[in-house]
C-alpha cells in the first residue's frame, strides 16, 4: 500500500514520517522520482530553495525533528546515496553540487581521555559555501565551514575550515582564484 501525501505530511516532523519516505521512495531507481523526492523532503520540513533537486532519497538520521536541523539554498544539486547525520545543524548555501555517496557527519565523540576513546558524544555545524562543489565519496566531519566556489576532490575528508575559492585534493589545497 503507498501511502498518502496526507498521511506523509500528518507524520512530518517525526522519524516515522522520514522512514515512510524513505520505504517509499527508496525504491524508487535513481534519477527518476527527483521532483518526487524532493517535494516530498519540503513536505516533511526539509527547508529546500527552488530549483534544488535530490536525484535519489537521502538517508536523514539523528535525534528529535531531524528534518528542521538541514537546510538547503537555490539551485543545489544532490546525487544519489547522500548521507546526513543531524545531529546538529547542516546549512547549504546556493548552487551546491553534491557527488554521489557524500556524508554530511554532524556527530562526534571526545577521544582526549586514552581510557575510553569512544567517550563523550560531540556535536557540532556544518556550514557549505554558495557555488561549491564535493565530488564522490566526500565525508564533511562535525563542525566544518567549506567556504565559497571551494572544490572538493572525491574520496577527500574534510576535517578542518575550507577557504573560499580553494581546490582540495587529498592533503593539498591550491587557490582556485590564482587561476584566474
Amino acid at each position: 500500500m503507498i501511502p498518502t501525501l496526507a498521511a506523509i505530511t500528518k507524520a512530518r516532523s517525526s522519524a516515522w514520517g522520514v522512514l515512510l519516505a524513505r520505504q517509499v521512495l527508496g525504491r524508487c531507481p535513481p534519477f527518476t522520482a527527483a521532483r518526487l523526492t524532493t517535494n516530498t523532503l519540503r513536505l516533511l520540513g526539509v527547508r529546500i530553495g527552488r530549483a534544488s533537486v535530490f536525484w535519489g532519497m537521502p538517508e536523514l538520521s539523528g535525534p528529535g525533528d531531524v528534518c528542521s536541523k538541514l537546510s538547503i539554498g537555490t539551485y543545489c544539486g544532490f546525487n544519489v546515496r547522500t548521507y546526513f547525520d543531524l545531529t546538529d545543524e547542516i546549512a547549504i548555501g546556493d548552487h551546491v553540487a553534491v557527488g554521489q555517496d557524500v556524508m554530511f557527519l554532524t556527530r562526534a565523540h571526545d577521544s582526549s581521555n586514552p581510557a575510553q576513546r569512544g567517550g563523550t558524544p560531540l556535536s557540532a555545524p556544518i556550514e557549505i559555501g554558495n557555488g561549491a562543489w564535493l565530488g564522490a565519496r566526500v565525508t564533511v566531519m562535525p563542525g566544518v565551514k567549506i567556504g565559497p566556489g571551494s572544490v572538493i576532490g572525491a574520496s577527500v575528508v574534510v576535517s578542518k575550515d575550507v577557504p573560499a575559492n580553494m581546490l582540495v585534493m587529498g592533503t593539498r589545497n591550491i587557490s582556485i582564484a590564482k587561476w584566474r
